[in-house]
C-alpha cells in the first residue's frame, strides 16, 4: 500500500493555501486594524487548519493498490474534474461579455451534461430553473447591478 494524495486534491489544497495567504497578506498590508481583519483572520486561520488537517490525513491514510481499470477510471475522473474547472474559468470570463444569466444558464447546462445526464430535456430545464432562482434570489439579496442578456 502506498500513501499518496490524489493530484486533484493536492492542486485544490495548494490553491486554497495560496489564495488564503494572498488575501491575508493583502488585508494586513492594507490595514492591520482589528476592524479590517475581524473576518479575514479567523477565516484564514480556519482554512489553514483545514488544509493542514486534510493534507496530514491524506498522507497518513494508505491507499489500496489500484488495478488497471481503477487507474483508467481515476484518470477519466481527473480529466472530468479539470474539464469542469476549465468550464468554470470560462463561466467567470463570460460573466461580463454575455451576461450573468446567460453564462449561468450555459455553465449549469454543460455541467449537468458533463456530470452524466443523458435525458435531453433535463439539462436545459434544470439550468433554466437554477438560473432563474439564482438571478432573482441573488438580485434580491445583493442589489449589485450585473450585466444580463435576457433577464
Amino acid at each position: 500500500m502506498t500513501s499518496k494524495i490524489a493530484p486533484t486534491h493536492l492542486i485544490f489544497l495548494a490553491i486554497a493555501a495560496v489564495v488564503t495567504a494572498f488575501i491575508s497578506s493583502s488585508a494586513v498590508s492594507a490595514s492591520a486594524q482589528l476592524h479590517n481583519l475581524v473576518i479575514v483572520a479567523p477565516v484564514a486561520a480556519a482554512i489553514a487548519v483545514l488544509v493542514v488537517f486534510i493534507a496530514i490525513r491524506a498522507l497518513r491514510q494508505p491507499r489500496e493498490p489500484q488495478t488497471e481499470s481503477d487507474k483508467a477510471s481515476d484518470l477519466a475522473s481527473t480529466f472530468a474534474d479539470l474539464g469542469l474547472l476549465a468550464l468554470f474559468a470560462l463561466f467567470c470570463i463570460a460573466l461580463t461579455p454575455i451576461g450573468f444569466d446567460a453564462a449561468t444558464f450555459l455553465f449549469v447546462w454543460i455541467g449537468v451534461v458533463l456530470g452524466g445526464e443523458r435525458r435531453w430535456w433535463l439539462p436545459p430545464l434544470y439550468s433554466a430553473a437554477f438560473t432563474l432562482l439564482l438571478v432573482f434570489g441573488l438580485g434580491s439579496l445583493f442589489p449589485f447591478p450585473m450585466p444580463m442578456l435576457v433577464l
